[in-house]
């Protein structure tokens, strides 16, 4: 999971119990309630603040849809060096379409996952490999996004 500001860190963390108590008279007439809530909080880094940051100008730099292999070394490192993937993540990303590939050819790097997922599916690959590609496109998926 991604934490990328202090709002969706509060959102999600934020835990409230509430815990209410009954009693009754032998009258059966008084009913009285009693809540209490209390608050956890927690602290999140520089580093996660600026998680959203580092994706957007991330994001901005590259284009997914046209882009070399060269590049997407580049956009790993970045990505791996700001925490942002897994270095597994980044092998995935990193995988050449072919061994005879130019690294200075251009291509649709989020088409191009979409079809090695498929084929992996297909094909009855490993659920550890459909899970790393499905990991994969995902932060292609994601970048995407923030670049529009």
């Amino acid at each position: 999971m991604h934490i990328n500001n202090n709002a969706q860190a509060n959102q999600i963390y934020q835990i409230q119990n509430i815990a209410s108590n009954t009693s009754e008279h032998e009258s059966g007439t008084t009913i009285q309630n009693k809540t209490t809530t209390k608050t956890d909080t927690v602290s999140i880094s520089n580093a996660g603040f600026n998680a959203k940051s580092n994706w957007q100008k991330i994001a901005d730099e590259y284009d997914v849809k046209n882009i070399s292999q060269n590049e997407i070394g580049s956009m790993v490192s970045s990505l791996t060096d700001n925490k942002l993937i897994s270095s597994k993540d980044g092998l995935y990303l990193m995988a050449p379409t072919s061994m005879n590939q130019d690294p200075e050819v251009k291509y649709d790097l989020l088409a191009s996952m979409r079809k090695r997922l498929a084929s992996a599916i297909a094909n009855g690959s490993s659920p550890e490999h459909i899970k790393n590609t499905e990991s994969a496109l995902n932060i292609i998926e994601e970048l995407k996004a923030l670049s529009n």
